[in-house]
């Protein structure tokens, strides 16, 4: 019988997802104080941008043993991965794949990041769908390997509109989602965004919810 995951927001993107058994931080980015490593089985990178992605902790994960998984343009960011100590525990995260990380499995999807740019591309972006239950979007809006049952999506970006993450909800249909990306925002930000959160339950979710820094939410099996 599946057991609760505990999700635990660190700041802005950076969580970790652990069952009791296996953990995993996903989008350790510099917006705030670098999360320690300790018991973390994995780290997971959505992109390379620096509020996902701080190449110095994803440098300390390979030299403790920790494996990466992160998009393919984002392994020159790290200089020359092959001379890394600890550089086998480097993975890339390809689209379709399925990993298995201790006690959890992972879906990979996505494609490329939110445009941004009229003409120029985003890096690449991948989603993960952890233990078929939370779908981890990164920058885009993804379409999931199957439905998951907790959404954990951006609130808040230079990309986003409020009518585009109601029509991603919509589309999901999740039953919570879960609002990150909210490290650019003052206090009368975040009540905007608050407000946009409340309005997805009537939207396709049964609930949903922003945490604050190091608060947790259990997801049921």
């Amino acid at each position: 019988m599946p057991v609760p995951i505990r999700m635990t927001k660190i700041h802005h993107a950076c969580l970790t997802i652990d069952d009791g058994s296996t953990r995993i931080l996903l989008d350790p980015g510099k917006f705030g104080p670098r999360p320690g490593l300790d018991g973390v089985d994995a780290v997971l990178i959505t992109h390379r941008h620096f509020d996902h992605f701080d190449p110095e902790l994803v440098e300390e994960a390979l030299g403790r043993g920790v494996p990466v998984w992160m998009p393919g343009d984002a392994f020159g960011d790290l200089g020359d991965p092959g001379g890394l100590a600890g550089g086998d525990n480097l993975h890339e995260a390809v689209a379709g794949a399925t990993l298995r990380i201790g006690a959890l499995t992972v879906r990979v999807s996505g494609g490329r990041h939110a445009e941004v740019h009229p003409t120029i591309p985003g890096p690449e972006n991948r989603a993960y769908l952890i233990d078929e239950r939370v779908l981890v979007t990164g920058d885009e809006h993804p379409v999931p390997p199957s439905r998951p049952t907790t959404l954990v999506t951006p609130i808040d970006a230079p990309w986003l509109r409020a009518t585009d993450l109601i029509r991603y909800v919509r589309d999901v249909h999740p039953e919570l989602v879960v609002g990150v990306h909210d490290g650019l925002l003052n206090a009368d930000g975040l009540s905007v965004a608050r407000h946009v959160i409340d309005s997805l339950r009537d939207e396709g979710a049964t609930r949903a919810t922003m945490l604050s820094d190091g608060e947790s939410i259990d997801i049921p099996g």
